[in-house]
């Protein structure tokens, strides 16, 4: 019988497979050098460079440093140059077998040390016990595994978020006039002119800020003359403020800006509108959906994402839009369309049913501080799974078959399905959770397409 192997990776035991498979699985790059491995007979676990080298010396590494491509190398080679300086945590590199280019700094073992071995067995017949990886990291690469996503190591989340919150520089207004003024055919700049660095949320503030001192005004002006024409504008501004200040940062993290601002409008208001219509239709060919349980709440989930999915198809057969980030941001502004359309009627709704406009704006203001975690990002998700499944081809509708589309549009029901279902957990932990892992998917998208970007852009040099 061949010796049998087993291996760790994304946090799980492996295994067994033949020595062949697991030279197989180092090839294709599904098994890091550092990866530790163990076999009937090894009194340890140890990483797999070390004890099968050949798996790794061929020389098919590329690597792109300072705008210029190296290589090949093998992975020892490669390991080596990173521990000396001579290669950057966000250089790029790829291999034979991997779908795109990675950052060096994603790739095991480059920069740091292999993760201890563990103790030895007590049985040498069966893999000793590994010790579990944290909760929270744990939990991060199961998304990332799930949803075909790198992790978010290297990815500045408080600078994306927070960093449009500090003093501007001289010529703010003219910069701020000028982010919007993208996306005409004369001002989309060229592949090579795309800034793939990470993004920085500067008008998402100043439109939240706005919007926010629209509403209030309207609020006190109802409370002071005690006009009631000031109501239908409170329902409409309170129910678009979150919505629409989230998709504006969508605009700012879309990379290319190859996106105007009439496209954006377009699709939160007739893509918005144009989603509630097919939801209804999916909501009729598929019964018993509902919120509080988790199976009727999961069915929701499936109605509205597929109802907001195919509202993204009326932009989806534009060749124009052949980027990830493209489909981020038009699923963001379907998203928002509904999302507000939504909340302005069930305002409306209790308006008339209780009488109380106190109640009817209870619910826009619930519904705009969650809305950041809700339609925006899950059909955000979906539009960019079907702008990768797409690229810069014609669309056609079996891409909608695509293994990334199915994962992502799966991920967003999955979300929406908890968010509608009454978990055993106080209010603010259940929402809490569900907004950080839809907010780590986004992030994980944006890291994924501004390298795929890159890559591009290098090729093309």
């Amino acid at each position: 019988m061949s010796e049998q192997w087993f291996y760790l990776t994304d946090g799980g035991q492996k295994g067994p497979v033949d020595a062949a498979a697991l030279t197989r699985l180092a090839r294709d790059g599904t098994l890091p050098p550092s990866a530790l491995v163990w076999k009937d007979g090894m009194p340890e676990w140890r990483p797999a460079v070390e004890v099968r080298p050949g798996d790794f010396s061929a020389p098919e590494w590329l690597y792109i440093d300072e705008g210029t491509q190296s290589g090949p190398l093998a992975y020892t080679a490669l390991a080596e140059m990173a521990r000396k300086g001579g290669l950057n945590r966000g250089a790029l590199v790829w291999k034979p077998g991997m779908p795109e280019w990675k950052t060096a700094g994603e790739i095991p073992g480059l920069f740091v040390a292999p993760p201890p071995t563990p103790e030895k067995p007590t049985d040498s017949r069966l893999p000793p016990r590994v010790p579990a990886r944290g909760f929270l990291g744990g939990i991060g690469a199961k998304i990332s595994e799930y949803t075909d996503l790198p992790t978010l190591s290297n990815v500045p989340v408080r600078k994306i978020l927070m960093g449009g919150l500090t003093h501007p520089g001289q010529g703010e207004v003219t910069d701020i006039e000028d982010e919007f003024a993208v996306g005409t055919r004369r001002t989309t700049p060229s592949v090579s002119e795309i800034q793939t660095g990470w993004p920085t949320a500067r008008l998402f503030w100043r439109v939240l800020g706005g919007s926010l001192a629209t509403y209030l005004l309207m609020r006190y002006g109802l409370t002071q003359f005690k006009n009631l024409n000031f109501v239908p504008g409170m329902i409409v501004v309170g129910s678009f403020v979150v919505p629409f200040s989230v998709v504006v940062l969508f605009f700012e993290m879309n990379a290319p800006r190859n996106v105007s601002v009439y496209q954006v409008g377009k699709m939160l208001m007739l893509g918005g509108a144009l989603s509630l219509i097919t939801t209804m239709f999916v909501f009729a060919l598929i019964p018993g959906s509902g919120t509080g349980k988790l199976i009727p709440a999961l069915l929701t989930g499936v109605c509205e994402e597929t109802g907001k999915g195919l509202a993204l198809l009326i932009m989806a057969y534009s060749v124009r839009y052949g980027w990830q980030l493209n489909g981020l941001l038009f699923g963001a502004a379907v998203g928002a369309g509904f999302a507000g359309f939504e909340s302005a009627g069930y305002a409306f709704r209790y308006l008339l049913k209780e009488q109380s406009l106190d109640a009817a704006m209870e619910v826009i203001w619930l519904r705009g501080i969650l809305a950041p975690g809700g339609h925006v990002i899950w059909t955000a998700m979906v539009g960019s799974g079907i702008w990768k499944a797409k690229g810069q081809k014609p669309f056609s509708i079996s891409m909608l078959r695509d293994r990334v589309v199915i994962r992502r549009w799966g991920a967003a029901v999955v979300l929406h399905g908890l968010w509608d279902t009454r978990l055993p957990l106080p209010f603010v932990i259940q929402y809490g959770l569900l907004v950080i892992v839809g907010w780590y998917i986004v992030f994980a998208i944006l890291k994924e397409a501004l390298g795929n970007i890159e890559a591009v852009k290098q090729r093309e040099a």
